[in-house]
């Protein structure tokens, strides 16, 4: 896939509006919180043609609390995932998602952004503790999200 060149894109004006915390029961008994937050919204100067509302590309942050019985030494400040062995990520079903909402950004004043995360997969990182002693686990997701004009 070929990079996106971003200085190209006109970077657009936005405020939260809401930015919830998802959160989700793990089949290991965990308590994974998710958060979404936007950094910046770029206009790619496309208009849907069934909205008539800009499209955009969105840089986001993601943001992953643990709630687990499970404590450990912490193993470091940061992790980087591609130098952790296969043998020590171990995928972790999500049993339930106990809360799910939409993001809602105000955009450039005139549009509703909203997009909701959607968990793909969730891996715990075997023997590896975040600063507080919590299992870390790594979180893939893909987001779905929708424009409309800002009625209010």
């Amino acid at each position: 896939m070929a990079s996106l060149n971003l200085s190209k894109l006109k970077e657009v004006p936005f405020e939260p509006v809401k930015e919830p915390w998802n959160e989700y029961k793990l089949k290991d008994g965990t308590t994974l919180k998710f958060r979404l937050i936007a950094i910046k919204f770029f206009d790619t100067g496309e208009i849907d043609p069934l909205t008539k509302c800009p499209n955009y590309i969105v840089g986001f942050q993601n943001i992953v609390s643990v709630i687990s019985e499970e404590r450990g030494q912490p193993t470091g400040p940061s992790i980087d995932i591609s130098k952790i062995p296969d043998n020590a990520k171990e995928e972790v079903e999500v049993d339930k998602a106990l809360r799910e909402d939409w993001n809602v950004y105000r955009v450039n004043g005139k549009y509703r952004y909203e997009v909701k995360p959607i968990i793909i997969a969730v891996y715990k990182l075997k023997g590896y503790f975040d600063q507080a002693g919590y299992p870390v686990y790594h979180v893939r997701s893909q987001n779905i999200s929708k424009v409309s004009r800002w009625e209010g």
